[in-house]
C-alpha cells in the first residue's frame, strides 16, 4: 500500500477494503454534505492495527434541527436506524444538544454503530476544523482526525486497549 501525505490529504493505493471500511464509507455517504471528522479507534484500524470495535466515532459541527432532520431522514433512507431510543428528528437532536451522543446501526444489528456527537470540546474544534481528507484507491474518501490529535488523545485516556 502507497501512502502520499499533505497538510490536509493523505491519499492510499490498493488498500484491501474491509467488510467495516465499507460499512464507514456507506455511512458516511448517507450523512450528505454534513460537516464531520472519524475520531479514536476505527482510524486505527483503518491504517492496519487489528482489533476489534463495536463503535465508529463521528464528530458533527453543530446543525440546527431542520439539518438534524435531513441527516436522520436519510440514514433511514440507506439501512441505519438509531440504536438510542430516537422516534424521530426532534429526539435526536435533543440527545445531542444535551451532549448526548446519537448511535445508529444497519438495519438488523447493534454493532458496529456509529456515535454521533456534536463538537463540545476545544480539542473537538480543532479536530474538526484540521480534518485531514483520506482518499484511497483513488475513489472513496472519508475524513479523519488528524492522526498526532488521536495518538494525544488516547494516551490521555490510558487504558491498555488505548495505549495499544
Amino acid at each position: 500500500m502507497e501512502i502520499k501525505l499533505s497538510k490536509s490529504n493523505i491519499t492510499l493505493d490498493n488498500k484491501e477494503i474491509t467488510t467495516l471500511d465499507k460499512l464507514v464509507l456507506k455511512f458516511t455517504k448517507a450523512m450528505g454534505d454534513v460537516d464531520y471528522v472519524v475520531v479514536s479507534g476505527y482510524i486505527a484500524i483503518f491504517f492496519g492495527r487489528i482489533r476489534g470495535t463495536e463503535d465508529i466515532d463521528i464528530l458533527l459541527g453543530r446543525m440546527a434541527i431542520k439539518q438534524i432532520e435531513k441527516l436522520h431522514k436519510s440514514l433511514l433512507k440507506n439501512g441505519f436506524k438509531p440504536v438510542n431510543n430516537v422516534e424521530d428528528a426532534k429526539d435526536a437532536y435533543g440527545l445531542l444538544s444535551e451532549g448526548s451522543s446519537l448511535r445508529y446501526a444497519e438495519k438488523g444489528t447493534w454493532a458496529p454503530n456509529f456515535e454521533l456527537k456534536f463538537v463540545k470540546k476545544p480539542l473537538d474544534m480543532v479536530t474538526l476544523d484540521n480534518k485531514i481528507k483520506v482518499t484511497f484507491n483513488s475513489k472513496y474518501s472519508i475524513y479523519m482526525s488528524p492522526i498526532e490529535l488521536q495518538i494525544a488523545f488516547k494516551l490521555w485516556l490510558g487504558s491498555d486497549k488505548d495505549y495499544e
